[in-house]
């Protein structure tokens, strides 16, 4: 799969999506920003968010739309896409619940060690 979504072409959104869209669309183009508004980089990992919460409607959008933060040094994470037998799984996510881990972080740390003792 890859990393980076695309967005849709508003005319391939659903009928509530092509609202929101349209929505969006005309509080950009009319927004109310004053002469005396002041936008500035703002400090620490939060600056914008409440920019972004009223643009996409919740924050629960923003994390939709912002995603996971890399787990590389910097850019993209790339992903990878695995099938597990049904035990397996269920020994996996049993295991994460016990050690309040992602299931995810389990299969990295597996991976990692597997690699280190292969080279």
């Amino acid at each position: 799969m890859n990393a980076t979504k695309k967005a849709q072409a508003p005319e391939q959104l659903d009928t509530e999506e092509q609202a929101r869209y349209a929505e969006l669309a005309t509080w950009a183009e009319t927004a109310d920003i004053g002469p005396e508004a002041r936008i500035s980089k703002a400090d620490g990992p939060e600056a914008g968010r409440s920019l972004l919460e009223a643009a996409l409607g919740s924050p629960e959008a923003v994390r939709r739309a912002v995603g996971k933060p890399s787990l590389s040094a910097k850019g993209t994470s790339p992903s990878r896409s695995l099938r597990l037998p049904e035990d397996m799984d269920a020994k996996l996510v049993e295991q994460a619940q016990k050690e309040h881990r992602n299931p995810s972080a389990i299969i990295r740390d597996a991976l990692a060690e597997y690699l280190a003792k292969a080279s």
